[in-house]
């Protein structure tokens, strides 16, 4: 059965579903081949710069724009859930008598992303995957001040898409550097793949596809793209090879500067493509049309809670999977239905009452 939705995207909810699948998949079975749990990352990045940058241009283009009003929104949207888990994750790891203050400080203030390899210590996987989380608080900052000068005239629209493009071209450059440069702090270089400066060109290529993503979609390079989905994810998997540690060991580090300086961008490129094909050609294939199942669009509903709780259950604990992952459904529809959309539903009613009164 296929569900439709006037506020929401259902392909998107779709997914952010196969976004969670992949990360859940990567921490529970650790594949060496290829680093799934990152490529899921990418994709969350991607649709969350494409909705985001969407809703601010229309902001924008309304007169409605408020910096204010962007923060409440995204702030009610991911802390209430967020320092519930943080708190669970401090009174468990308490109780166990493990819990260190040295691998916790970064995650309430979103600065994870900014802790080198170096530094973890086993109590470090407790808050390691708010790395993500905090490239997307910190992208909030940024993409709102922007548009901040977009709405004051002093930026327009296709200079908003240089300062994207841009980026695209100086991100790769700043990890080949982190890789190459011994001199550079070992927060930036240990931070690779994780620091805001090394993961926006993600981010980027989002806000492109929202502002661009019209004029994209009657290009004949995506018309003949978008039928070759299957193809395009081939590739994507080949180039996440290219940074196994297996690729390393045989290859030394030459296939790691290739992918940082070109295979990313490749990889974000096709996944920004996948993206705008199951948002506007739902029907195209049968992968795509099961994206808008009920089901799928759920486990979409619910990512962000069990991106948050399925970290805790997959340490190294000592007991069935099978358990592991009950404990994660069942601590993620308790975020979702007691945490999330209650304060939702307060951000809504305040939302409503706001224009209602204006």
């Amino acid at each position: 059965m296929l569900v439709q939705s006037k506020n929401r995207i259902p392909s998107l909810d779709g997914l952010r579903a196969i976004s969670i699948f992949l990360v859940v998949f990567s921490h529970a079975f650790k594949p060496r081949l290829i680093d799934l749990g990152n490529l899921g990352v990418k994709v969350f990045f991607i649709i969350s710069s494409y909705l985001i940058v969407g809703i601010l241009l229309k902001d924008v283009k309304m007169e409605r724009f408020s910096l204010k009003t962007f923060y409440f929104k995204r702030i009610i949207r991911t802390f209430p859930a967020f320092y519930v888990y943080l708190f669970s994750v401090f009174v468990v790891l308490s109780i166990l008598k493990i819990f260190d203050w040295e691998q916790f400080w970064r995650a309430p203030i979103y600065l994870t992303n900014y802790q080198p390899r170096s530094d973890w210590q086993f109590q470090q996987w407790f808050v390691g995957h708010s790395w993500s989380l905090a490239v997307e608080e910190q992208f909030y900052i940024v993409v709102a001040l922007l548009f901040l000068l977009l709405n004051k005239q002093i930026l327009n629209q296709k200079k908003l898409l240089i300062i994207l493009f841009s980026i695209i071209c100086i991100v790769p450059i700043i990890r080949v550097c982190y890789l190459y440069f011994t001199s550079i702090p070992e927060f930036l270089t240990g931070s690779i793949h994780r620091s805001f400066e090394t993961v926006a060109d993600s981010l980027a290529v989002g806000g492109i596809l929202a502002i661009y993503g019209d004029v994209i979609l009657e290009k004949k390079w995506f018309l003949f793209l978008k039928n070759k989905i299957f193809f395009l994810i081939l590739i994507i998997l080949g180039i996440m090879m290219l940074n196994s540690p297996l690729v390393s060991n045989d290859f030394g580090l030459k296939p790691r500067y290739l992918y940082n300086l070109f295979g990313l961008t490749v990889i974000n490129a096709f996944l920004g493509i996948i993206m705008m094909v199951f948002i506007n050609f739902p029907k195209s294939s049968f992968f795509v049309r099961a994206l808008n199942y009920k089901w799928i669009i759920n486990i979409g509903l619910w990512s962000y809670s069990i991106y948050l709780w399925q970290q805790i259950w997959l340490y190294n604990w000592n007991f069935s999977l099978y358990y592991k992952f009950a404990g994660i459904l069942i601590c993620s529809l308790l975020s979702y239905y007691l945490i999330e959309l209650p304060f939702l539903k307060i951000r809504n009613n305040y939302l409503s009452k706001k224009i209602n009164d204006f």
